[in-house]
């Protein structure tokens, strides 16, 4: 029913078991019980904003952007308003997306679809704060080797756009395709041979780098840091997984204060083929991706029933991690302990340029622009923390390949 949906809290989920002999000492203080918004569909994403949080979701062949609303101080109490969403896409048959809030104001949304075979096409929108369509346009179309599905994007004065790769196991060169918002495509940057379909992307000012978040079939996540012009630096690898296990789909990294926080999805180790559904955990690392502590915030059963579609947002002290299940949008929110947490500038310098791709703003474009919002996401779950010496006791397999020098 149209209208403001009470978010309903779902049960409580399986507390992952402590390592032994290893205190806890992270920032997350409390997470939440699952919440169902009422809506169906895939892609739930929170997203921030100065007033409270909105959540888009994929639904109906489009993207929504709604009101999220907290009802109380409790984790547990949301409505999630659909009286007044706002259709940011208007395709009608579009399958996988990503939204981003854009550096200066709005939002943009990349989306794949079906012309002639499966994810052979992309399309973008720009829409203002108002979640009005500013512009559109196609990113390519029936190009049916490069895979479209689960892209990383950003939109930032560093670069905007989405990256898209190759289907099998990462041995197919991987582009970002840089997106202006007048709806045009500026160019395409190779990023190496890379799998980067359920990446996730950062424009990480503190530390001057653009950081690539990827999970080939073997379950390493690779972790691979740009310059802001794209020359690559380094990729660490990370064995995350729990015994009997493979991680995967890393789409989420955002940070909070001197961490980094990433979503990323966990399941049995069965052959490939064998589904991407699983469990969200969410991750938390120190700027040198030293793990500080792992939670699990869905507890699902194996097969179809699982979580699919990670995602992490943050403002103040809450975390909201979101993802479906079974076609149901859901999200926990988390609460932080912000004790030891120390405030980072994350904005960028005046002269990173303005985030278009070719940097041909309009009057009106500039006169939308307003403060962008900072955001993440949260989940209830078992938690684990997990302090440095999950290094030491061999428990996190690390892997630093450097790029070649001259």
């Amino acid at each position: 029913m149209p209208g403001i949906e009470s978010a309903t809290p779902g049960a409580a989920m399986t507390p992952l078991l402590l390592i032994a002999g290893i205190a806890h000492a992270g920032i997350v203080a409390e997470i939440g019980p699952p919440v169902e918004t009422r809506t169906g569909g895939t892609w739930a994403r929170a997203l921030p904003t100065d007033t409270g949080w909105r959540m888009g979701v994929g639904t109906n062949g489009d993207f929504f952007i709604g009101d999220l609303y907290q009802t109380g101080t409790g984790l547990d109490g949301w409505d999630f308003d659909r009286s007044n969403w706002a259709q940011v896409t208007d395709h009608g048959d579009l399958k996988d997306h990503n939204v981003q809030m854009c550096d200066g104001g709005g939002y943009m949304v990349v989306s794949s679809a079906n012309l002639v075979d499966h994810n052979d096409s992309a399309y973008h929108w720009f829409s203002n704060d108002n979640l009005d369509i500013t512009a559109w346009g196609p990113v390519e179309e029936e190009v049916s080797n490069r895979a479209h599905n689960d892209m990383a994007a950003l939109c930032t004065p560093w670069a905007t756009g989405a990256a898209f790769g190759g289907y099998g196991d990462g041995r197919e060169p991987a582009y970002f395709f840089e997106l202006d918002r007048g709806g045009g495509v500026s160019g395409e940057v190779p990023l190496g041979n890379k799998f980067v379909m359920g990446g996730g992307l950062l424009a990480d000012a503190p530390t001057d780098r653009i950081i690539l978040t990827t999970a080939n079939i073997d379950g390493i996540l690779h972790v691979t840091s740009y310059t802001p012009d794209w020359e690559e630096l380094d990729e660490l690898e990370l064995d995350l997984a729990g015994a009997g296990q493979r991680t995967y789909w890393p789409s989420s990294l955002i940070r909070v204060g001197q961490y980094y926080v990433l979503a990323m999805m966990s399941a049995e180790d069965l052959p490939a083929g064998s589904g991407d559904t699983g469990n969200v955990h969410l991750y938390v690392f120190t700027e040198d991706f030293d793990l500080v502590e792992e939670h699990r915030i869905t507890d699902q059963p194996s097969g179809r029933d699982g979580a699919m579609r990670p995602w992490v947002a943050h403002k103040d002290d809450l975390l909201i991690v979101s993802y479906d299940v079974q076609n149901n949008h859901m999200f926990n929110a988390i609460r932080l302990d912000l004790s030891g947490v120390d405030e980072v500038d994350t904005g960028f310098d005046d002269d990173d340029g303005d985030g278009d791709g070719d940097g041909d703003d309009t009057p009106e474009d500039a006169a939308e622009a307003t403060d962008t919002d900072k955001g993440g996401c949260s989940a209830i779950g078992a938690s684990s923390g997990l302090v440095g010496g999950l290094l030491a006791m061999g428990l996190v397999g690390v892997r630093r390949r450097e790029q070649p020098t001259g």
